[in-house]
């Protein structure tokens, strides 16, 4: 199915329930590009709803569908995607930092059952609650290929490892920030020792840093693997002896190499690093002997075990020791020019975060014109999930390389992968360097190096060469436009068919109120006709006197990149861009929403029995709301098992509305089904109870 991500709705009288997705026949979504659910709206404040909050990331030419009733003057019956989320995976996500839910869904519902519900497990029980935002992350920022594909367990070794190591190292701790049992927004970091003056003084590194270059468990071209039982962390630390570099006693371990620093890096302009940074330099160059042999091993384990190497080694096993000893750490490449290695993240003051850097270890290939020997095109950073961007200007003078793509109509083109690639040292073969994707104006911007060649591929167009040695020089700009010769044209849906109340895109942060039909129900529609990418959109809807009120935010945009490399397993990494004008916006009738796609037998039904789900009185109470009852409404409950664990019994009033309350203090966490029947009508919900 389509990646995509669970709609999340918070309100006001939350934890506790998250109301959740179910799909009766008559609300069946048919569009080729996914399904949608019908998922009751959860309210802020009481029934009937007068505020209600959404949260959600739309894939291309999907919708959140809304619908308003001008009698009762409420929304409810939801229409959102369907994700192919098991429910662990939906407790999983709930239990999850807010900032991580949508990347985490995203890449969960890219994943077959058993690989979610194994990721599920291990969120949903950590050795310690405070190691859940660091599995979370991997699971939400591992390449979705590669969690395919590798062992699993690879997450869970790599946490506790990570924490064991941490209670033990004197010039790092590692600090949360909120209750991962209470707070929605927690996070951690790491706050070091660092010396200045022969002063030691605190330093904390901002989250992203701790996240992508201590946590994440993949530098470069490798697949995250367990080796001799062990992953790297753990083994580089520890030594499990299964084949052990210090049987000989001449290869000292990461452990001892740490055991009596005091600071992890002094501050000074021109310092290497000192305290824990030189160290892992030190044991590096104690384990690791310059002349490679065959064979030519990738993973860190493997080349601690064989103790030689070239500067691919030499950069794969210092990136594993850096993290291993709680440093951000990042692998470089210039592979055009035949050479990688090491930066380390490290403050110049610290009291100035922002004011921190990436310093290069001593083998970094600057170019000739800052001290190097050679003439350096492409240099990048590699992201654990295969994202991969341009350091060009950290080692040489630079220029700047614009490409746009266009469709045969002439429209830009977004999601199209970029490669960025140019003539390797001493050779005239054109080597691979790295990749992009174009943004929703088809557009992708990179910086080069000065006085090369440079030859562009867009999808699978061959451009050639875009750019020659004689006129790259530095501070120059390149703009190259490309039309695509290739049938594929992405096409939005034809919208000119669908009766509009009102219509607009929706652009960023906007504070807008509509007037609503008063005389028959109408829907509320935020669809991504975008074709190519999807986007993050949160908002509130109010009724007011005057009508409607909708706070929205498109928070940005989200494209999936496939990684131009050397890898086994080729990533896909997420790639976010600012916001543009994706979703659009309108209030329909019941035709309108039929004609995106709902099925015939929706049409004979447009107002089905809607049931929605809501807690009450900090989670102690379940309330299950029933419009369009046209007698008794009978309704049962079931856990995931399918056992009856609540049955109940309601009449509605003149408005066709009947509310019942369940008492779940006694109610474990775990996904639930409700089923409302009156008369003919007959609807369901899944919903999820955290405690």
């Amino acid at each position: 199915m389509f990646a995509s991500t669970l709609i999340i709705f918070q309100g006001l009288n939350r934890p506790g329930i998250t109301a959740d997705l179910s799909s009766p026949e008559e609300w069946r979504y048919l569009s080729s590009q996914a399904y949608a659910i019908q998922r009751p709206l959860e309210t802020v404040q009481g029934t009937p709803a007068s505020v209600s909050r959404f949260r959600l990331l739309l894939p291309p030419k999907t919708a959140l569908i809304i619908k308003y009733n001008p009698q009762s003057r409420t929304v409810a019956d939801t229409l959102v995607p369907d994700y192919g989320l098991t429910g662990n995976a939906l407790l999983a996500i709930e239990k999850s930092p807010s900032w991580l839910k949508l990347d985490l869904t995203d890449n969960l519902s890219q994943l077959d059952a058993s690989r979610q519900n194994t990721l599920a497990d291990m969120i949903l029980n950590p050795r310690e609650p405070r190691l859940r935002d660091e599995i979370a992350f991997e699971a939400a920022h591992i390449s979705a290929s590669h969690l395919k594909v590798i062992n699993l367990d690879v997450i869970r070794q790599n946490v506790d490892s990570l924490y064991a190591i941490d209670n033990e190292l004197e010039y790092a701790d590692i600090v949360d920030y909120g209750n991962p049992d209470k707070d929605t927004n927690y996070y951690s970091t790491i706050r070091y020792k660092v010396l200045k003056d022969g002063i030691n003084l605190d330093c904390e590194i901002p989250k992203e840093i701790y996240y992508w270059y201590v946590i994440h468990p993949r530098g470069t071209d490798e697949n995250p693997a367990i080796i001799y039982n062990k992953f790297w962390r753990e083994y580089l630390y520890y030594d499990n002896g299964t084949k052990s570099y210090t049987e000989s006693g001449s290869y000292p371990l990461l452990k001892d190499a740490l055991d009596t620093i005091e600071f992890a890096w002094e501050i000074k302009p021109q310092s290497v690093g000192g305290g824990a940074v030189s160290a892992v330099y030190d044991w590096v160059n104690g384990v690791v002997k310059w002349g490679a042999t065959s064979p030519r091993p990738i993973q860190p384990i493997e080349i601690a075990c064989d103790h030689d190497g070239n500067c691919g080694e030499f950069q794969d096993i210092t990136w594993a020791a850096g993290r291993t000893a709680l440093i951000p750490t990042v692998g470089v490449l210039d592979i055009n020019e035949d050479h990688v290695w090491c930066t380390m993240w490290m403050s110049k003051s610290y009291d100035l975060p922002e004011e921190s850097e990436w310093r290069p270890d001593s083998s970094g290939a600057f170019d000739k014109d800052h001290g190097g020997s050679k003439y350096c095109s492409l240099i990048w950073n590699w992201r654990g999930d295969g994202y991969q961007y341009s350091v060009i200007e950290q080692y040489s003078k630079s220029c700047t390389l614009t490409v746009k793509a266009l469709g045969t109509n002439g429209k830009p083109l977004s999601n199209m992968n970029v490669n960025v690639n140019s003539q390797g040292w001493q050779t005239n073969e054109v080597l691979n360097g790295y990749s992009g994707i174009t943004n929703r104006d088809g557009v992708f911007v990179t910086a080069v190096g000065e006085e090369q060649d440079y030859y562009i591929k867009v999808l699978c167009n061959n451009l050639g060469k875009v750019v020659d040695s004689l006129s790259s020089l530095a501070g120059s700009n390149f703009n190259i436009s490309c039309t695509l010769n290739t049938d594929y044209i992405p096409k939005s849906r034809d919208l000119s068919g669908i009766n509009m109340y009102s219509h607009f895109a929706i652009t960023g942060e906007m504070d807008t109120t509509i007037d609503m039909p008063e005389d028959k129900n109408a829907y509320l529609v935020f669809l991504n006709n975008y074709p190519e990418m999807s986007e993050a959109l949160s908002g509130t809807i109010s009724i007011t006197e005057k009508g409607v009120r909708l706070l929205l935010d498109a928070e940005y945009d989200l494209g999936h990149c496939p990684t131009n490399s050397y890898e086994a397993t080729n990533s896909r990494s997420t790639v976010l861009f600012s916001p543009g004008r994706l979703t659009d916006f309108f209030v329909t009738d019941w035709n309108g929403v039929h004609s995106l796609g709902l099925s015939e037998e929706a049409a004979r039904n447009p107002e089905p029995l809607a049931l929605s789900v809501q807690t009450l009185n900090l989670s102690r109470c379940v309330r299950f709301s029933l419009n369009g009852a046209e007698s008794l409404v009978m309704l049962n409950v079931y856990d995931e098992a399918g056992r009856m664990v609540y049955s109940a019994k309601a009449s509605p009033d003149s408005r066709g509305i009947a509310v019942i309350e369940w008492s779940i203090l006694s109610q474990p966490s775990g996904v639930y089904f409700a089923r409302a029947k009156s008369g003919k009508f007959l609807s369901t919900s899944k919903f999820v109870l955290v405690r």
